[in-house]
């Protein structure tokens, strides 16, 4: 360590002394006291690399890491004979203070680029895996913690600290949840709106198990790994395929009628409406779209049928339902 300390020069039993105090009080485990015998000998510039040794370890039993790490680093760059030895303590002052993704880092990249002596090679090892099984221990717990307060805000929660939660537990693996989530499928209390997140959760983590699902009071078993993408769907195909003719007319048009008709089917999700119904509704989304954007149109003959007003105002309260979650308080 390179300190400055002009004009002055410590005498050799000074420094002999000063030595024999701090190892004795590292030795008696009195950190602080150790601390304050090295820091005066680094004043000098007369500490030795192993009385830094000794800073280190006082330190690491203070649980000042940042400080320990700081000079192990240090020391790592002046001391290139013992670097594997400050390298050793580094890693394990890093293990110390849990932050295990920094061991995993920094000894995949000595493994793979530097020849490290026999006698570091198990403890690397030792402190490698270690890290691992407890990075995999962090995950697994902060997985079943998000799920856990996903379960309870379905239980208790409002619509939107159910969506809120469903957001975050999307990169879970649903396999390890599959008993405490399947029930709610066939609560009739939980909005669609959230069924179906959760069944399109189940489809990207690819779980192949039947389940029996509820909507509008009807139950479906369905299997997720089996389920398509909502605008994939044939009744979706089929819909669209009556709405092409906006393209001609007005694309902003089409494009808001195509969203209309995602959050409808999203609702209905993994359920759909009749194929015989698919003309009347388009008919009924594109008078929607067409009044949401105050755009005027001639009546058909068919825009007076109970049928179509029927799909209007169904469309309409699941345009209600799919909002209802990202509405402010």
């Amino acid at each position: 360590m390179k300190k400055k300390h002009h004009d002055v020069v410590i005498f050799p039993k000074w420094k002999k002394q000063l030595e024999k105090d701090s190892l004795e009080a590292l030795k008696e485990k009195r950190y602080h006291e150790a601390l304050d015998y090295i820091e005066q000998l680094e004043k000098y510039q007369a500490a030795s690399n192993e009385i830094l040794t000794g800073k280190i370890i006082s330190l690491i039993e203070l649980k000042r890491y940042d400080d320990a790490i700081a000079l192990c680093r240090t020391l790592m760059a002046e001391d290139p004979d013992n670097y594997f030895k400050y390298l050793h303590i580094y890693i394990t002052i890093l293990f110390q203070a849990s932050k295990y993704r920094e061991v995993i880092e920094i000894l995949d990249e000595i493994f793979e680029h530097e020849q490290i002596p026999s006698t570091y090679i198990n403890p690397f090892r030792q402190l490698y895996e270690l890290s691992k099984k407890f990075v995999g221990e962090e995950q697994t717990s902060g997985s079943r913690r998000n799920v856990e307060r996903f379960i309870h805000n379905l239980r208790q929660g409002s619509l939107k600290e159910q969506w809120h939660s469903l957001s975050q537990v999307r990169e879970e693996d649903a396999r390890n949840f599959l008993h405490m989530i399947k029930p709610f499928l066939t609560d009739q209390k939980l909005n669609p709106v959230i069924k179906t997140g959760i069944l399109q959760w189940l489809h990207e983590q690819n779980v192949e198990q039947e389940f029996d699902v509820e909507k509008f009071g009807e139950i479906h078993r369905v299997n997720p790994v089996q389920l398509r993408d909502i605008m994939e769907q044939d009744v979706a195909k089929e819909i669209m395929s009556h709405l092409d003719e906006l393209e001609h007319i007005n694309p902003t048009l089409l494009e808001f009628a195509r969203q209309i008709l995602y959050r409808f089917l999203y609702i209905y999700y993994p359920f759909f409406p009749e194929k015989n119904s698919t003309r009347i509704i388009a008919r009924a989304i594109q008078t929607l779209a067409m009044d949401y954007l105050n755009v005027p149109y001639r009546q058909h003959a068919e825009d007076e049928s109970a049928k179509l007003e029927y799909w209007k105002q169904k469309i309409s309260q699941m345009e209600v339902q799919y909002f209802s979650p990202l509405e402010k308080d």
